[in-house]
């Protein structure tokens, strides 16, 4: 479940969720945070340069601190430093209008910045390698997962906007009081799991609900309910994964936690330390299930290694960004990510090792905001065109939107 995406929109602003802890002491990539912020309203070009350094490996891949380092160097005459962050941020693949942006005034004659700019306009470029799968049934469900089934060789499809789960034929199968994110298919024990919350994109969501969170495992034949589990925090249970055991991972995404539902129990354990997640989004397991990779909307990917619960932020290669991603996968010796906090949304396919990348769907008129996805065999299903950015902050449609259409591609990753 992602957070409002307008707050990752590139410019010179390193508002990220200051003040939403009440951890003790305070993290210190939110320490950093402020002390950019503080700088960049200063124009202390020189204590911005000199926190974003230590900044950086707090918050692998983002591509905010990347491009504001850029400006930094530029503003402080450091061409050469300038041009080659601004190089490692162009390489990300994301779309900016660097050119009208003055902080670069004193670069704009070097022939460096006029491969930045090729780079920028290659990345709005449409990239489409999915094809159309099926049609999300109905419209304005604001989809948020899909899962599948293999015994019955079902796809269950979750909706924020009607609080219901249906089935690719368009059957409602399941329903909540309140809206329905994450989904996932436990088929050992005949379960469809599914995370539901308070959101205000719900139809019937009530105000005396806000932070009101639970999981519900629905029986995987009739769709009847077979156990609730109540959050133990408040704030909204977006996105989870599941073990072979059927061991449950959610993420806490507004507040910021990670937590587990081991198969066969009833009560959520966390599993972190409060102020490490600012946002975290779908974990996904290693292969041998002894490391939970955790995608932060803000910080990158983590990976906690759970016999000891420590916590270790992935370092990219310089060119790749890791903010903004909604969904996470490991397939084979891949990551593949949705990232919809990017300008543009896109659909990537990561090294384990973050080392290299390519792009699987990106600016293609379908993809709109694409958001999870589920692996059958080698096909990567996933949502597109949900229709999150069709809607404001408060759960209303934006004036001059109109029917929002989803539909559900796949692309082969091998």
């Amino acid at each position: 479940m992602r957070v409002e995406g307008s707050m990752y929109r590139l410019a010179l602003s390193l508002t990220i969720c200051a003040g939403v802890y009440a951890a003790d002491p305070e993290p210190r990539w939110l320490q950093l945070n402020r002390v950019a912020r503080e700088a960049l309203q200063a124009k202390d070009w020189a204590k911005l340069r000199d926190t974003l350094v230590e900044f950086a490996p707090l918050v692998p891949g983002n591509p905010r601190v990347a491009y504001n380092r850029a400006a930094a160097e530029a503003r402080l005459g450091n061409r050469a430093a300038a041009l080659a962050a601004l190089h490692d941020w162009a390489e990300m693949g994301l779309v900016y209008d660097v050119g009208a942006d003055a902080d670069f005034a004193s670069v704009k004659d070097a022939p460096e910045f006029g491969t930045v700019l090729a780079r920028v306009a290659k990345s709005k470029e449409p990239l489409g390698r999915s094809i159309k799968a099926f049609a999300v049934p109905g419209s304005d469900l604001l989809p948020e997962d899909i899962a599948y089934d293999p015994r019955s060789r079902r796809f269950f499809i979750s909706s924020v906007r009607k609080g219901v789960v249906v089935t690719q034929e368009g059957r409602e199968f399941a329903r909540s009081e309140w809206p329905v994110l994450a989904l996932r298919v436990d088929a050992a024990h005949g379960l469809l799991w599914a995370s539901t919350g308070y959101v205000p994109h719900g139809e019937n969501v009530r105000e005396a609900d806000k932070d009101k969170t639970a999981l519900i495992a629905f029986d995987l034949r009739t769709g009847a309910v077979k156990q609730r589990v109540e959050s133990p925090l408040p704030g909204l249970l977006g996105d989870m994964t599941i073990s072979r055991s059927g061991d449950l991972y959610v993420s806490e995404g507004i507040h910021g936690a990670v937590l587990r539902l081991r198969a066969g129990t009833t009560m959520l354990d966390r599993l972190d330390e409060p102020g490490e997640f600012p946002s975290p989004q779908t974990p996904s397991l290693s292969t041998d299930e002894k490391i939970l990779y955790v995608p932060d909307y803000i910080r990158g990917i983590a990976a906690m290694h759970l016999d000891t619960r420590k916590v270790k932020w992935l370092q990219p290669a310089p060119g790749i960004a890791l903010s903004g991603i909604d969904g996470l996968y490991v397939h084979g010796n891949s990551f593949v990510a949705v990232q919809n906090g990017t300008t543009p949304a896109r659909v990537m396919r990561f090294s384990l090792d973050l080392q290299r990348q390519e792009a699987l769907e990106a600016n293609t008129a379908r993809l709109g905001e694409p958001t999870h996805g589920t692996f059958v065999g080698n096909d990567f299903y996933f949502l597109a065109n949900s229709g999150w950015n069709q809607y404001d902050g408060k759960g209303k449609k934006k004036d001059g939107e109109g029917v929002v259409e989803s539909e559900v591609r796949k692309v082969k990753v091998e």
